[in-house]
């Protein structure tokens, strides 16, 4: 029999006798099967939860600005709005980086709702005809989005859910809306659909319609925007893609271009994805602790059971048996436990983030969270990446005790049986 096969034969035979050691060494590994699995089940919702939270809120900001904007210098840091050209020289070759899936422009208008109900604060974003609705398709509650054209302007507006709460405001209602700058200019537009993407910082104030509106209430011409939204095809370089975008936009502009500075959704969101950050540092932290309880228990059931078979491996030693294929019997016997574990808390656990995904059984409240249920994301490969790592770790950790079979003496323990 190979020396292999011997190991893996003996480690089936390791179970507890019926005396009160063995009895203690077969509750000790079952507890550390429990641990294991508690463990693996508690990392993979850790990890599928707060990928979720990343995904879904990074979806939602992308939406509403793009991963990258361009606009003019000073833009966002002074009261009267700064537009920036849709004319520049290098504008319709920036599609064609590898980069970039696709660009848009719009118009910002500050202003004020004013119904029966209430006052509201506002920020009319007017986009073009060719804008990308997917985003707010995607989120539309009620109605429908608003129709523009190329031909003449529209009077149709998109509003939030929680505007349309706090005002008062419904499908084919007219809203009123007041634009103050140098003069107080009254627009009167028709509410054709409700979104609800439960980001309260631009729930409460964003309203989309026809970016030709914008554009006169500012006093700007058909070539001017408050800015460019620049749509990555891979979100994650959007530092090196940005670099890229300036690098370009310095080799391509000419003299004449006005000057232009580009911020990302990571600058613009950064107190969202400071949350996001603070939650994977304690995901971290909780990886760390799971392991370390599980690791714990095992070594725990490892060293109850090397108490016990003392006088076997002792016996063994006697007849010749070397420490390494000792070590492996244990070793593998060992293994057992981690797979079993790991198994036992792998399938309840794809169970629930499956029903969590599909059901919504956990309910969160959007103002704090930004979503109104736990939301999930997790793939097959994230599965047995945790699984793989965890029960890699615990075999390590596991070598620690199996070096004290190297002091137990042949003799001494075979006296002891």
């Amino acid at each position: 029999m190979k020396k292999k096969s011997l190991a893996v034969f003996l480690a089936g035979r390791l179970k507890g006798d019926a005396t009160s050691t063995g009895k203690v060494s077969r509750m000790g590994m079952r507890i550390a099967t429990l641990s294991v699995a508690v463990s693996v089940f508690t990392m993979i919702l850790a990890v599928a939860i707060v990928r979720g939270f990343r995904t879904q809120i990074e979806n939602r900001a992308v939406g509403f600005m793009g991963d990258i904007l361009i606009e003019a210098p000073g833009a966002g840091f002074v009261t009267d709005p700064i537009p920036v050209s849709t004319d520049l020289s290098y504008l319709s070759a920036l599609p064609s980086l590898p980069e970039v899936s696709a660009i848009q422009e719009f118009a910002i208008a500050y202003g004020m709702i004013r119904t029966d109900q209430a006052l509201q604060s506002v920020s009319y974003k007017g986009v073009e005809p060719s804008y990308s609705w997917d985003f707010f398709s995607q989120h539309l509650v009620r109605g429908s989005l608003p129709a523009i054209s190329d031909s003449v302007s529209s009077s149709e507006i998109l509003i939030s859910q929680r505007m349309s709460s706090y005002l008062g405001l419904n499908v084919q209602d007219v809203a009123t809306l007041y634009f103050i700058g140098n003069s107080v200019k009254m627009r009167r537009f028709v509410v054709s659909g409700v979104y609800d993407v439960q980001l309260e910082d631009v729930d409460n104030h964003l309203i989309l319609g026809d970016i030709r509106h914008a554009q006169r209430i500012n006093g700007w011409d058909r070539s001017q925007a408050s800015g460019i939204e620049v749509f990555l095809k891979d979100r994650k370089r959007v530092d090196i893609a940005q670099a890229r975008m300036e690098n370009f936009i310095l080799q391509e502009s000419l003299d004449s271009d006005q000057g232009v500075v580009l911020n990302n959704v990571r600058k613009k969101y950064a107190h969202l994805y400071d949350w996001l950050a603070l939650l994977d540092i304690n995901v971290i932290v909780l990886l760390v602790l799971m392991v370390l309880v599980a690791g714990f228990n095992m070594v725990s059931g490892l060293l109850i059971m090397l108490f016990e078979k003392t006088s076997t491996i002792g016996l063994l030693k006697a007849i010749g048996m070397r420490d390494a294929i000792l070590r492996n019997i244990f070793l593998y016997h060992s293994a057992r436990v981690a797979f079993l574990g790991t198994a036992l808390g792998t399938v309840p656990a794809v169970l629930f983030l499956y029903l969590q995904k599909t059901q919504h059984l956990i309910k969160l409240n959007p103002a704090n969270y930004f979503v109104d249920s736990v939301p999930i994301a997790i793939s097959w490969t994230h599965v047995v990446l945790i699984d793989a790592v965890a029960v890699g770790i615990l075999l390590l950790v596991l070598m620690v005790p199996l070096k004290s079979i190297t002091r137990i003496s042949p003799a001494e323990s075979v006296r002891m049986r």
